[in-house]
């Protein structure tokens, strides 16, 4: 059996890309309507910029699905309501796609980080702390408003 670490080490020297694909989220809670977002840390691609709890999706797994296990293993947060597909990033010359989510819970939480963010910070909508990691800033430019995202959902499922 391969690792899953040989396989994404791999796609980094081919592609400059941590995996073939990738999922992340930003998490919304209801009760404030504000956003969490992550700091990355000195080990992880991109250190010291604003951006998604997520990462490499391995072979055969459901992007949500592992969106999910990288927040719980990012945060320790386990109970989110709803994943709201909001946005694919594609990488046309390398192949690799990143899956952004919304992930909806009810309150904001003090999140219990692990080596790969330095920080946190719930922040409104449009108030996001620079500098912003290129993937959630992407994402930003093509959902704007994400509130408006997740209140479609949320009208879908009442």
């Amino acid at each position: 059996m391969v690792d899953d670490d040989e396989v994404h080490a791999q796609a980094m020297a081919e592609t400059g890309f941590w995996g073939r694909r990738g999922a992340g989220c930003l998490v919304y809670a209801r009760s404030t309507g504000r956003f969490l977002v992550a700091l990355r840390s000195d080990y992880v691609q991109e250190p010291g910029t604003w951006g998604t709890w997520g990462g490499a999706v391995p072979e055969g797994v459901d992007a949500a699905a592992s969106t999910l296990r990288e927040l719980a293993e990012e945060t320790g947060c386990a109970e989110v309501e709803a994943m709201v597909p909001a946005y694919v990033f594609r990488d046309e010359a390398t192949g690799f796609a990143y899956e952004n989510f919304v992930a909806v819970v009810e309150d904001e939480f003090e999140p219990v980080l692990n080596w790969e963010n330095d920080g946190w910070r719930w922040v409104e909508q449009g108030e996001w702390p620079e500098p912003l990691h290129f993937g959630l800033d992407d994402f930003l430019a093509n959902v704007p408003d994400l509130r408006a995202a997740v209140a479609g959902v949320a009208a879908r499922r009442a």
